[in-house]
């Protein structure tokens, strides 16, 4: 047995059972090769007869409850292992079994005692000392778990790589000071070794030393320049401070490096999205999306991009696929609606909307949008019902205060029309339409100063859109040309979540 002959040994325990019939040890020890011959059952037979024979035989029951747990019998593992350490005290491999089983039951009050036995009688192996402390912080036994971690660094001063182990043992834990002191002390060790580098940054980054951070991922970056971790750290950091055009230009380095990672792609896309590149955002959401195709934010954020492009037939594929990985996705339906709607598929729209509604029944965005589309298809009572209802949930909707004097102005109640038109201007002071329409309605009532005021305030409107559209697209031209001059190219031809599009566009 002790030179792995485990068929040379089993004739001669089999031998010594028959010479010893009333003697447990034989029946343990052949039930010890048998699971080393990859029989199970047979190893459980000798188990069982050992313990027949000598119900207080401690080894024998943690090895029956070795196997049992191996084999996946948890409740009968569990009781097994927990007579071990009831009959034997200070036997080490049953305590660390049953704090195996312990532990994936997420009991870590348990787990974390058994650990610590196993631990202290292995010498404070460092192994098992690593998993004391993972179920001890679980088990908020923090000043113990950091002590343990204390004693286990003292006592291993110069090694490296335990104390390598330890930091990322920590850091898993979220025990980021510990660990970054580790890190630290890992580096002057061993200077210069890129993981040790980068683990480092990542700690400061969660420990928000953000200056810190960024110095150190940089020489990570320098050391390793085809790693693309610290490069999209780099980003997250930037695209925290809002840098965005910094955030932009280490996605790409991340996304050249690494271009099946679909989370790169996003956090790209994100950063496009913050700076208004809709397009380039929304090319970085689709390959984000065809690499994780199972992430509903991945194509819900492609519809937002695309939403915002004008590309209202993209989004609405975006945004079903979006539903149909998660139902749950809030205002989905709405937003499918609202595409539709933006094409002009009217009925198409409705059925959206209504879907929502039935979600949603006070979804005023919903009932402002189906209000519309009753008030286009010359349903005026239909739209009049709809929008009153709007109203009633939020009296400060512009598009359902606005539609609603529409409907009023149709039907020749220029008083209404004009109360209502009047309650958009102080929400929606630049409404170039609101504007207009009530010049139209101050001629038709004959208060021509009222009527001239409104027209002059529309035209300077008017005049003040016409030059922000011109400076918006020149604007958005400079940065596209930008962004695709500093985006490498990617080895590849092919990312805290995207809010949703505005609820309506003026009409």
């Amino acid at each position: 047995m002790q030179t792995g002959k485990f068929q040379e040994a089993e004739p001669l325990l089999k031998q010594a059972a028959k010479l010893a019939p009333s003697s447990p040890g034989p029946h343990n020890l052949l039930g010890f090769v048998y699971e080393q011959l990859k029989q199970p059952a047979s190893a459980e037979a000798q188990y069982r007869e050992a313990i027949r024979l000598d119900p207080k035989f401690a080894a024998v029951h943690g090895n029956l409850g070795n196997l049992l747990l191996q084999e996946g019998k948890i409740p009968l593992a569990r009781k097994e292992l927990e007579l071990a350490v009831k009959l034997d005290p200070k036997n080490a491999r049953a305590h660390y079994n049953l704090a195996m089983l312990l532990a994936p039951l997420k009991e870590y009050e348990e787990a974390a005692e058994h650990f610590d036995i196993a631990r202290k009688l292995q010498g404070n192996d460092p192994a098992i000392t690593f998993l004391f402390l993972r179920a001890a912080l679980k088990a908020n036994r923090t000043e113990e778990a950091l002590a343990a971690a204390d004693e286990l660094a003292k006592s291993r001063s110069n090694d490296a790589a335990m104390l390598f182990n330890l930091a990322l043992a920590l850091a898993q834990e979220d025990q980021y000071e510990r660990a970054a002191d580790l890190f630290s002390r890992v580096d002057k060790l061993r200077p210069n070794t890129p993981e040790v580098v980068y683990n480092l940054g990542i700690a400061y980054h969660n420990l928000k030393r953000l200056d810190d951070a960024v110095r150190v991922l940089a020489e990570a970056a320098d050391l390793k320049p085809e790693i693309p971790e610290a490069h999209f750290r780099l980003g997250l950091i930037a695209a925290e401070r809002l840098d965005h055009e910094n955030a932009i230009l280490e996605f790409q380095h991340a996304t050249a490096r690494a271009p099946d990672r679909a989370q790169y792609d996003y956090v790209l896309g994100r950063e496009e999205f913050a700076v208004g590149n809709w397009e380039l955002a929304a090319k970085s959401y689709q390959r984000a999306a065809e690499l994780d195709s199972a992430q509903a934010l991945y194509n819900l954020s492609l519809g937002n991009a695309f939403f915002r492009a004008e590309n209202y037939s993209a989004a609405a594929a975006a945004f079903e696929k979006t539903a149909k990985l998660d139902p749950n996705t809030e205002d989905i339906e709405y937003l499918i609606g609202y595409c539709y709607r933006a094409q002009g598929q009217m009925d198409q729209a409705k059925e959206h909307l209504q879907a929502q509604l039935k979600i949603d029944p006070k979804h005023v965005r919903a009932r402002a949008g189906m209000g519309f589309i009753l008030l286009e298809q010359g349903d005026l009572e239909g739209a009049q019902k709809e929008l009153e209802q709007a109203v009633t949930l939020d009296p400060e909707n512009v598009d359902a205060l606005f539609d609603l004097a529409r409907t009023y102005a149709r039907e020749k109640q220029t008083e209404k029309a004009m109360r209502y038109f009047e309650r958009v201007l102080p929400l929606s002071p630049d409404n170039t339409q609101a504007h207009y329409q009530l010049f139209l309605l101050y001629t038709r009532s004959k208060q021509q100063d009222k009527a001239n005021a409104e027209l002059e305030v529309f035209h300077r409107l008017e005049d003040m859109e016409k030059m922000v559209r011109r400076e918006e697209s020149l604007l958005t031209k400079a940065r596209k040309a930008r962004a695709e001059q500093s985006n490498p190219e990617r080895t590849v031809p092919q990312a805290p979540p995207q809010t949703a599009p505005p609820a309506n566009q003026p009409h």
